[in-house]
């Protein structure tokens, strides 16, 4: 029996991978490409050539960035979702324009899970509340939001004492729940990945590990569940990523690395910890920063070992935050704790510390962005009493906000374009605790100037390349996020960085035809960069069939390496038999996962190259 597909990827990146889902036919404005000959071997396809390209750069892609003014004024609250000590989350839910679709056209939204167990959804624009849902227990986890089903309308998914509950986002009627309550799910924050590359996302809180289209529980992890709380296996989130880059996401919790299905793959011994991931070193492999009781970080090694650790916070701490506070290129670590926010070298060595009022949890989060566009991160901080946002490279407070109260779990302010303005704001909530304040509130720029963010911050555990902007749609093999952005709950920091960007563009190689009357044909595709900055490894190429009404994704592959400006990579052959062009067409899209875009480029409407001849006839 003849296979039905072959492909050939020479570099040192390989991935094989097969899938039967269409996407409707494009309209007429997609570009269509005639391919080149055959080549010179009248017999064989063996010398086609793969060397790489050199590609126009277009200096449209340095765009001047204007550094804005700081002046934050809180710009609106809303007090229907109540006392919340719970990280806001952000992301299009209603189809707010009538236009049929949930896209970055609509009106980004609002999640907060209260105290009490309400959840509210409102408009981002504070404005309108769509739907409010009760019952999730006492002290509820940070809900997450994403398209479980892959039907372009994203979902919301809270956990809490009563146990996980999915709605569906633009009507909040129920989609599943599973009323198996677990400590972990309290106080805590759900993940939303997808494990096993199916295109169909899972659920992780700590060690749990749902089925995100029925909520069934598939696995639960032996060992942590990824709390540094003193006790117990209360405040789990839900952390995963492809630690050892074998194509394959993993559960990442303090002292473990579990399996999609919540096999140990490494246990090292240690304490549970709250994680973030990030790479501290020269190896291209993630390194897990954990925070623990008392007052405890260390970094670990991709494969479990410790490689340093210190006691920075006092009796307690919080989960933490990984950026390039100081603008030297390299991440550091940010952490609260017991009355102190620290923010630490990629060795451990403490940059500098400043006093917050963080004594009931006290193990309050933190998120990252550099408001101005001026190449200088701001840290973002809620504790007890205030707001804070503290110079990143210094710890100097640029905003003391005391329109804030709360009594604190592990929550912390969330970075989003929450009105669809095209500016960033600051959303967090607040509880009647040292003061009479409630609900959510957002700060933004009087002046109107900081920079652009997302629509979208869809979960506590937030890292870029993991959830689409405006979609909720989760990639199924996501770009890790330390090999292009290098942060963990923080915003895209090269956005502001002199307006460079990369542009990634398919551009067409050798096309051999030589064996055509054995059924085989090969063509060779080659990712370029026509931006000015360098284009990140991990970039994705997918290549589709015309399969009557439908475009049938037949491999998605990815590059090996940064790509600078003008050059490309080697070429991937892509060998397929005549059967697999049933329409005689082929299609590639670059910065493609099935359907998932995974880096912000200059131009994202030259990704696609149609062909129609030059093929086998």
């Amino acid at each position: 029996m003849r296979p039905a597909f072959l492909i050939l990827f020479l570099t040192s990146c390989t991935e094989y991978e097969l899938s039967t889902q269409g996407d409707a036919l494009p309209g007429d404005d997609s570009g269509t490409t005639d391919g080149p000959g055959a080549g010179d071997d009248p017999n064989t396809c063996s010398d086609v050539d793969t060397s790489p390209i050199g590609v126009a750069v277009d200096e449209s892609c340095k765009v001047s960035v204007e550094v804005g003014s700081w002046n934050p004024v809180v710009e609106w609250s809303n007090d229907t979702p109540g006392d919340s000590y719970t990280t806001p989350i952000v992301g299009q839910l209603t189809d707010d324009n009538g236009d049929g679709v949930i896209d970055d056209t609509d009106q980004p939204d609002v999640v907060v899970a209260g105290g009490t167990g309400g959840l509210t959804v409102m408009s981002g624009d504070g404005q309108t509340i769509h739907w409010t849902r009760g019952g999730l227990g006492n002290e509820p986890s940070t809900p997450a939001i994403a398209d479980l089903d892959n039907d372009g309308r994203p979902e919301v998914i809270a956990t809490g004492s009563s146990g996980f509950f999915a709605y569906r986002g633009d009507t909040g009627t129920p989609y599943w729940s599973n009323n198996s309550g677990s400590s972990q799910n309290v106080c805590g924050g759900v993940g939303i990945y997808d494990l096993n590359g199916d295109g169909m996302p899972e659920i992780v809180q700590g060690s749990q590990i749902l089925n995100g289209q029925t909520g069934v529980l598939q696995a639960t992890g032996q060992h942590g569940a990824g709390t540094g709380y003193s006790s117990g296996v209360y405040a789990a989130f839900g952390v995963a990523a492809d630690i050892d880059l074998d194509g394959t996401l993993e559960v990442v919790v303090g002292n473990a690395l579990y399996t999609p299905t919540g096999q140990t793959i490494w246990y090292n011994g240690q304490s549970d910890g709250f994680v973030a991931v990030g790479n501290f070193d020269s190896d291209p492999y993630g390194e897990i920063v954990v925070t623990t009781y008392p007052g405890m970080v260390r970094l670990q090694d991709h494969d479990g070992t410790v490689l340093w650790s210190g006691s920075y916070t006092g009796s307690t701490i919080g989960p933490p935050t990984v950026a390039d506070f100081d603008n030297d290129g390299e991440p550091e670590i940010g952490v609260a704790g017991n009355g102190v926010y620290v923010v630490l070298d990629t060795d451990g060595t403490q940059l500098w510390s400043r006093g917050i009022n963080d004594y009931s949890s006290g193990f309050t989060g933190s998120a990252v962005f550099d408001f101005e566009g001026d190449g200088e991160a701001e840290v973002v901080f809620a504790d007890e009493n205030d707001v804070w946002v503290f110079d990143g490279a210094t710890g100097s407070v640029k905003l003391k906000e005391s329109q804030h109260s709360s009594a604190t779990c592990s929550e912390y302010p969330a970075i989003a374009d929450v009105d669809g303005d095209g500016q960033t704001e600051i959303i967090y909530t607040s509880s009647a605790y040292s003061g009479s304040e409630r609900g959510v509130r957002v700060i933004g720029d009087a002046n109107g100037t900081w920079q652009p963010a997302r629509t979208t911050w869809n979960q506590h555990s937030y890292d870029i390349t993991n959830v689409e902007n405006s979609t909720g749609k989760i990639p199924s093999t996501p770009n890790p996020n330390w090999s292009s952005y290098n942060t963990f709950r923080s915003g895209d920091l090269t956005a502001s960085t002199g307006g460079a960007f990369s542009d990634a563009i398919p551009v067409l190689g050798d096309i051999c035809t030589d064996e055509c009357d054995d059924g085989i044909l090969q063509v060779v595709l080659h990712i370029g960069n026509a931006g000015v900055a360098d284009l990140p490894p991990g970039v994705p190429v997918s290549l589709y069939t015309q399969d009557g009404s439908f475009w049938r994704l037949l491999a998605t592959e990815r590059t090996a390496d940064a790509i600078a400006p003008g050059d490309s990579e080697e070429g991937i052959i892509f060998t397929l038999f005549e059967d697999d062009i049933p329409e005689g067409t082929l299609r590639f899209v670059v910065d493609d996962d099935n359907g998932s875009e995974m880096v912000g480029e200059c131009d994202e409407d030259n990704n696609e190259l149609i062909i129609s001849e030059g093929l086998c006839p």
